[in-house]
């Protein structure tokens, strides 16, 4: 799998975890753009540290705190959970 694959697919999971979250019907989240910023829409800062956690465990990798809060984009979030450290 190449890089390009890998952080499609860890965007996906991303978009997947954050529709869950925000309670959306289409797990995909048509209607937000990769690099839209989380927080104008509407993804508050107690939700994405939830999505980060259960991403974190599924992933076995571990993110500082500051590295979520300046994650302010799915494609971001998606950067620096590949670039994680494991467990």
């Amino acid at each position: 799998m190449s890089v390009v694959d890998t952080q499609q697919a860890m965007r996906a999971r991303v978009r997947a975890k954050l529709a869950h979250q925000l309670q959306e019907e289409e797990p995909g989240l048509p209607w937000l753009s990769d690099t839209e910023p989380l927080a104008p829409a509407g993804v508050d800062s107690v939700q994405l540290i939830s999505v980060v956690g259960q991403l974190e465990q599924e992933l076995g990798v571990a993110l500082p705190d500051d590295a979520v809060l300046e994650s302010a984009s799915i494609s971001s979030l998606a950067t620096a959970l590949t670039r994680g450290e494991r467990r």
